[in-house]
């Protein structure tokens, strides 16, 4: 699906779970988004402490509220 606002996937940097692990370590100011679908994240015993659940549809109007100087992680399964 296409969303307004939507930017190309593969020019966004990517990071690792490890180095997302890391740099919470560190205590870097990190914003984790969890982009699933509503049935996906509800039925899921996954989920990473402290994250942020925001429906793809719903990142572009919410994404004024979050946190600026922030890295953002998004991820899904």
């Amino acid at each position: 699906a296409s969303y307004a606002g939507a930017i190309d996937a593969n020019s966004v940097p990517r990071i690792t779970a490890d180095e997302l692990k890391a740099r919470l370590a560190q205590h870097e100011k990190i914003v984790i988004i969890d982009v699933r679908s509503g049935g996906s994240y509800s039925t899921s015993p996954w989920k990473i402490k402290g994250d942020i659940r925001i429906a793809p549809d719903e990142i572009s109007a919410k994404a004024k509220n979050l946190p600026k100087g922030a890295l953002i992680a998004a991820y899904c399964t």
